[in-house]
C-alpha cells in the first residue's frame, strides 16, 4: 500500500490526495489536507433518495447535508466538482439488505444511472481549529447510542456519536464554542457528561457494530467527556432499516472536499 508521512498528508491539497487515492492509497483521511472540509458519503438508488434526504432533514445533527448529486451524476458540483465519488474515497462499504457485502477501493462496478450521492458534513473538519487554538483532547471514535433518530420512510435507527475527552473546562468550553460555528459539520455537542446516560457504558472499548475503531484508555476522573453527532448514523440506519442497496464510505476514510472548513462556518 502507498505510504504517506503525517507531514505529507497534512500538506496535500484535496486534488493531490485524490490522485494518490486513485493509485491505491486506502488510509485514514482525518489528518490529511489541513483545513479542508471532510464529509461522509452515502449513495442510494433514486427510489430511496427522497426518503434519505427527508431522514437527513429530520436529523440535521448527525446528517447535515452539504451536497446532493443529480441521478447518475458522480460529481458533487458544490463541494468538489472535479472529484468522482466512485473513485476518490480510500475505501467504501456496500450494503445489501442491511448487510455489508464488500469494502472495495472504488465503486465503478456498482454504479448505475439512477444512483444519487449525498455528502454529509464531518466534525473531523473543525478539529484543525481545535489544534490552532492549542486545545488538546483524546478521541474515542464512534458509538451507537440510545438517542433515537426521527424516522423517514424506510430509514430509522439510533444516533451514532463521536466522543472527545478534554483535560479541563477551558478546553471543553473552547471546543463547544468552535464547533458551534460549524452546524454543517455536526455543530456543538449533543451530550456532555457520563456516556452511560446515552447508552454507552464502556467508553474505550470499541463498539462492535462500527468497524475500524481502536481501543483506548477509559476517561480519567478529571476529564470532561463530550459527544458529537456522527455521520456513521446513516450506515447504522442502512443496517437497521435493511435498505436493499446503499453505498457509503468506510469509517475514517472520508470524502475530502475542495472547500475549507472555514468557508462552511457560520460568520
Amino acid at each position: 500500500m502507498l505510504q504517506l508521512s503525517q507531514v505529507e498528508a497534512m500538506a496535500m491539497t484535496p486534488k493531490e490526495l485524490r490522485e494518490i487515492i486513485r493509485k491505491g492509497w486506502t488510509g485514514i483521511t482525518h489528518n490529511t489536507c489541513r483545513g479542508y472540509g471532510q464529509a461522509d458519503m452515502v449513495v442510494v438508488p433514486k427510489e430511496y433518495a427522497f426518503d434519505f434526504l427527508l431522514f437527513c432533514n429530520r436529523n440535521p445533527r448527525p446528517c447535515p447535508v452539504l451536497d446532493v448529486t443529480e441521478p447518475g451524476d458522480p460529481h458533487f458540483k458544490r463541494m468538489a466538482p472535479e472529484a468522482d465519488l466512485r473513485t476518490d474515497i480510500p475505501k467504501y462499504r456496500v450494503f445489501k439488505n442491511g448487510e455489508t457485502i464488500e469494502e472495495p477501493s472504488d465503486i465503478v462496478k456498482y454504479w448505475q444511472d439512477d444512483m444519487v450521492g449525498f455528502l454529509i458534513g464531518c466534525s473531523a473538519s473543525w478539529r484543525w481549529s481545535l489544534r490552532a487554538a492549542n486545545i488538546s483532547w483524546r478521541r474515542y471514535g464512534a458509538y451507537r447510542t440510545t438517542i433515537p433518530c426521527v424516522p423517514a420512510g424506510r430509514f430509522h435507527g439510533p444516533m451514532v456519536v463521536n466522543f472527545l475527552a478534554f483535560k479541563n473546562s477551558h478546553d471543553a468550553v473552547r471546543a463547544v464554542q468552535i464547533s458551534s460555528r460549524h452546524p454543517l459539520l455536526h455543530g456543538p455537542p449533543v451530550h456532555i457528561g457520563d456516556p452511560a446516560d446515552i447508552g454507552v457504558k464502556n467508553l474505550g472499548i470499541p463498539d462492535p457494530s462500527i468497524p475500524y475503531q481502536i481501543a483506548a484508555e477509559p476517561p480519567k476522573p478529571a476529564e470532561i467527556v463530550m459527544s458529537w453527532a456522527c455521520g456513521i448514523t446513516a450506515q447504522i440506519a442502512a443496517v437497521e432499516s435493511k435498505i436493499p442497496f446503499m453505498i457509503t464510505h468506510c469509517p475514517g476514510r472520508m470524502f475530502v472536499t475542495d472547500r475549507l472548513a472555514e468557508e462552511l462556518a457560520v460568520i
